[in-house]
């Protein structure tokens, strides 16, 4: 296939795909091919969840033609769909690996779009290449955020590697998900929702820097928690800076509850009832206000 003139004035679209071994670029204007990249991925880079390879490749595909499109507006292309969400969100929301590529992508005007894989043959090839791998573009990570021991980080490790569950899930997240939900195991379709917050590091499975506890851990997760009798509110404020599992916020609850030392020492104040107000017949016949704000900084 001959190559075409790149013109400024056309719009500009790059293809992109990433395979278990590589991803590749091609850029394009009116379906024409105007030039190719492709690179094999590391070891690291192979051991990526799905949606991490695919953004990957979004990228490298805008790093590789920068002079092309560095200033213009332009379209990427890329067969996972989970990818238009993601520009879409809040950074906060993603994981820390999704974060660090996305901020890389700031200096660009690209909007992420969906295409059927059928319809991305030159990306589909060359992410399919055999490549020297480039090391310029590694975005190697360790799990930092999260402040374990040494002895209990390998017992995670060890936890998760034994739990059922855990490890459908890190397959499917390295994998690919499926199309539907329910297309899912069943006790993993609750995963589904936040699938694109979920990634695999150093084998222990996070949603976004959270580390998903295997249901062996969880009785000991849960006692170092409350760990100096806090209330509900504050080992729930715990829970979210570093240990996710699905239905967390009820079980600290009922530890909580179920604690005898916390139900007899509690603050015995407990909270008032909600006073309802008639509803009232028409507007303005009932005006209610909290503290609000006056020119010349006075507050009322």
């Amino acid at each position: 296939m001959s190559l075409s003139y790149f013109d400024v004035t056309k719009p500009t679209v790059i293809q992109v795909d990433a395979s278990k071994i590589g991803i590749g670029a091609a850029l394009t204007q009116d379906g024409k091919p105007i030039a190719f990249a492709s690179k094999a991925l590391t070891d690291t880079e192979q051991r990526y969840a799905n949606i991490e390879r695919e953004l990957l490749a979004v990228v490298f595909g805008c790093e590789r033609f920068h002079t092309y499109v560095y200033g213009k507006p332009f379209v990427v292309e890329s067969d996972h769909k989970p990818l238009e969400m993601i520009q879409k969100k809040s950074l906060a929301s993603t994981p820390p690996r999704l974060q660090r590529m996305m901020l890389r992508l700031q200096q660009y005007d690209v909007t992420i779009t969906y295409r059927p894989a059928k319809d991305m043959v030159l990306a589909d090839s060359l992410s399919r290449l055999n490549p020297a791998p480039d090391k310029e573009i590694n975005l190697e990570q360790s799990i930092c955020a999260v402040q374990f021991t040494s002895d209990k980080l390998q017992e995670l490790k060890q936890r998760t590697n034994a739990d059922p569950e855990l490890t459908t899930l890190r397959d499917i997240i390295i994998g690919g998900w499926p199309d539907r939900a329910r297309q899912l195991p069943k006790n993993l379709r609750d995963f589904w929702s936040c699938r694109d917050e979920l990634s695999v590091e150093d084998g222990l499975v996070l949603k976004g820097d959270r580390v998903i506890i295997p249901t062996a851990m969880r009785g000991y997760i849960l006692r170092n928690l409350h760990a100096g009798h806090q209330g509900i509110e504050k080992c729930k404020l715990r829970a979210k800076t570093c240990v996710y599992w699905r239905g967390i916020n009820a079980d600290i609850e009922h530890l909580v509850k179920s604690c005898t030392v916390c139900q007899t020492h509690q603050n015995g104040q407990q909270a008032e009832t909600l006073l309802q107000h008639d509803i009232p017949d028409g507007p303005w016949q009932v005006v209610a206000s909290d503290i609000f704000h006056l020119d010349g900084n006075d507050y009322v």
